[in-house]
């Protein structure tokens, strides 16, 4: 039996080596070769041989990935031998299979992270703040691998434990928490929230959260919200099929794991904000889904070199601000965040006069000056569970 799978699998290989092989001889014959070029300056100048033989791999690269068919013959391939850990030349970027058959990068924490220096940093932050009188909410993301038991064999996950142990310091150390993780779990459609090929929350689940949040926000801190938004029903959600090829998904293509659908939440209400990043620069200003939204990042499907993700918020900006026209008499959050926040940022937006972005893994300014001028009602912390490890986010000296 093992002898003959691995003939199948051998046939198999022979089979897209030959397709790749015929595919770049289309192009040869086509003139769109990047191979046929070098041939030609070679056959110009034999002395060029050295050069064309260092490029010649180069080249093929090129001409088998011009419609990305190599990484799609080589993810077909993967998936027809089973196999769940598909290796890459950078190794930060090896995708994983999960059991449910969603996709996620391997880089998750395999050993028990010390959290001390997270958990001082907020502390200091919470410190530093409450002098001034502003309180500080620490909000933890789930992630997209619930449990280990998803993983491949041989493969550990301690992101969530990580998680738990930091929450609990700050806890006691003084800082408002909250834990988004059983809201999800408690839904029983965990993984439904999440793309299957790429590692963040879909919109429905940054809704979910937001949803959440605003009891919170109201009860904890005076900040409410409309009923009516939090209200799904008052929405358009325009369903774009097939269309987001996500962060892992373009790692080893669509036959390996599909595509994902992205959804669009368009308010039924009146809105009307202004956003601004100073460092780009744009200023967008209307609409819910004309400032807050960006459409033309769905205008058409370019799984590859498109990221509909950004639809929302329009991806990773230093720092941005949005000023809510229609509640001009609410009160200012100042969200320091990372990706996940992308699709937050909209919705919470909806809950204050004016909401200031952060992204510290980006941001070069001075975060304790920029606070002071915002002077904020509250500072929230988005951070996903997976993303503790990343030094730059705790930096907030």
């Amino acid at each position: 039996m093992r002898h003959r799978k691995e003939t199948i699998t051998a046939l198999l290989f022979l089979a897209l080596l030959a397709a790749g092989l015929c595919y770049i001889g289309v192009l040869f014959l086509k003139g769109e070769s990047a191979l046929r070029t070098s041939l030609g300056a070679l056959r110009r100048d034999p002395g060029s041989f050295p050069t064309f033989v260092a490029q010649a791999e180069s080249d093929l690269n090129e001409d088998l990935d011009q419609s990305h068919g190599f990484i799609e013959l080589y993810g077909g391939f993967q998936r027809l031998t089973g196999r769940r850990v598909i290796q890459d030349v950078n190794q930060d970027a090896q995708v994983v299979k999960l059991a449910d058959g969603a996709l996620n990068f391997s880089y998750l924490s395999g050993e028990p992270m010390d959290i001390s220096g997270p958990a001082q940093a907020v502390d200091r932050l919470r410190g530093a703040l409450e002098e001034r009188g502003v309180p500080l909410l620490y909000v933890a993301a789930p992630q997209k691998v619930q449990s280990a038991a998803l993983l491949p064999p041989g493969l550990a996950d301690y992101n969530n434990g990580n998680a738990d142990r930091l929450l609990a310091a700050l806890e006691t150390a003084g800082t408002d928490t909250v834990d988004l993780r059983p809201l999800f779990a408690e839904t029983g459609r965990y993984a439904d929230y999440f793309f299957r090929t790429d590692h963040h929350w879909k919109p429905e689940g940054a809704f979910l959260a937001w949803q959440y949040l605003t009891g919170i926000l109201e009860e904890d801190y005076g900040i409410a919200t409309d009923p009516a938004y939090t209200d799904a029903a008052n929405y358009d959600q325009v369903v774009y099929e097939d269309y987001f090829l996500g962060s892992q998904g373009k790692r080893v293509g669509t036959l390996y794991a599909g595509t994902d659908d992205i959804v669009e939440y368009i308010p039924k209400f009146e809105t009307d904000f202004t956003y601004e990043c100073p460092s780009y620069p744009f200023t967008r200003t209307g609409p819910f889904e004309e400032s807050l939204l960006f459409p033309e990042r769905v205008a058409e499907r370019d799984w590859f070199n498109g990221n509909p993700y950004t639809l929302y918020a329009g991806g990773d900006y230093p720092l941005a601000t949005i000023t809510n026209h229609r509640n001009p008499e609410g009160k200012k959050i100042v969200l320091l965040r990372e990706s996940f926040s992308c699709a937050m940022t909209p919705f919470l937006a909806l809950s204050c006069s004016e909401l200031t972005t952060i992204d510290l893994r980006y941001f070069q300014g001075d975060l304790t000056e920029t606070l002071e001028e915002i002077d904020p009602d509250l500072v929230v912390i988005l951070y996903c569970v997976s993303s503790l490890s990343n030094q730059d986010l705790f930096d907030f000296d």
